[in-house]
């Protein structure tokens, strides 16, 4: 398993240093889901706010309450759902179910992205997500995964907006062997 988060680790490294610098100050096409999440771990990082976290692999759970969370590698597949690169700007159908939320899907001719849907919902009043879905998918012959995002905001403590619940699951399966299916689940108080 290591080896597989090593190679995917590096390909994700590979990806993201091929990207022309003077492309990059173009303005957003979908929603900033990357500059909200960032801004989520600069602030829980900042406050470390108490959290129930629950890890589950298989059938192991695994439960425990700390402010010791590494903030930036807890959400980092919520960046990595970011669909706002230049070279995705037509990869991604866009539905407005309503003024409030925002749903992205994958086109049919672009199968080898790993987002395959981000829906964004906001608030009505102050027009910040409160709700993130998100579903990551990989096919290789290495290895096929879905990741299913869930990231959840409100109105905290002094009525201001901060991260209040996410959830990653989902299950990796390497070939000749079993599937892993897995839950994170972070709620915090």
């Amino acid at each position: 398993m290591r080896f597989v988060y090593s190679i995917f680790l590096l390909f994700t490294l590979l990806a993201s240093s091929c990207t022309d610098p003077a492309q990059q100050n173009q303005p957003n096409v979908y929603y900033d889901v990357l500059g909200y999440v960032k801004g989520q771990i600069a602030e829980a990082s900042a406050k470390k706010p108490l959290i129930t976290k629950t890890v589950a692999i298989n059938e192991k759970r695994n439960q425990q309450t700390t402010r010791d969370i590494n903030w930036s590698r807890e959400l980092e597949l919520f960046t990595q759902a970011d669909i706002n690169k230049p070279a995705l700007r037509s990869s991604y159908q866009v539905n407005r179910p309503d003024s409030l939320t925002y749903k992205y899907t994958l086109k049919n001719s672009e199968e080898r992205l790993t987002v395959r849907s981000l829906t964004v919902r906001l608030d009505a009043a102050t027009r910040k997500p409160t709700r993130i879905d998100a579903v990551l998918q990989t096919n290789n012959p290495l290895y096929s995964s879905e990741r299913r995002l869930l990231l959840e905001s409100g109105p905290g403590v002094n009525r201001q907006w901060s991260l209040q619940h996410y959830t990653v699951s989902g299950f990796q399966k390497l070939p000749y062997f079993d599937k892993n299916e897995f839950l994170v689940d972070g709620r915090l108080k």
